[in-house]
């Protein structure tokens, strides 16, 4: 498997989806050039992309003046279309349905107070942090024990909360045939 994870420490938590794995080929990180990024994805057959993200792609980190450049883009997606993907970033689905790419996508997730801010979801930056860090542990789990196309379904199964946050992010994961 390859893993596109930037450096991001707002989306360290997402990390749980990898660590301990021993088929992990390559880590891909904001270091990588644009070439690569394709060498990692044609190299794999499960694609793993994880951070910040929209419907253009998965963020890298912010440059120091400020701009962000996109380690996944729609360049990528001749790489992609015939591997198995896990994007987890805000929007990954629309890039998903966009490109027809297979796998499992995630919509807009709340991982920071702001974005629930943003999307009028009432919480707690206590709430936030929490939750996410349970939600991505319960997505690792669910991919390992059931399947990137049954995961969707069990999410919404493991919501033990039922605030406006985790039915938010609990009801924002699609599996694309």
């Amino acid at each position: 498997m390859t893993i596109i994870h930037a450096n991001d420490p707002t989306t360290k938590f997402l990390s749980l989806l990898y660590e301990g794995r021993e088929d992990i080929s390559v880590h891909v990180t904001e270091e990588f050039t644009n070439m690569d990024v394709i060498r990692a994805i044609r190299g794999d057959d499960t694609i793993m992309m994880l951070g910040h993200g929209i419907k253009y792609g998965l963020f890298s980190i912010p440059e120091k003046d400020g701009r962000c450049r996109l380690l996944v883009n729609s360049d990528h997606v001749q790489f992609l279309r015939d591997k198995t993907c896990i994007g987890i970033w805000c929007h990954a689905d629309q890039f998903a349905n966009k490109y027809k790419l297979h796998g499992l996508f995630s919509g807009m997730i709340i991982s920071e107070l702001q974005e629930a801010i943003d999307e009028h979801i009432p919480t707690t930056q206590e709430e936030v942090e929490r939750e996410r860090v349970k939600f991505a542990a319960r997505l690792r789990d669910c991919i390992h024990q059931y399947g990137l196309k049954e995961t969707p379904m069990r999410m919404k199964e493991l919501d033990d909360v039922h605030s406006a946050l985790t039915r938010f992010n609990y009801n924002n994961l699609y599996y694309r045939e």
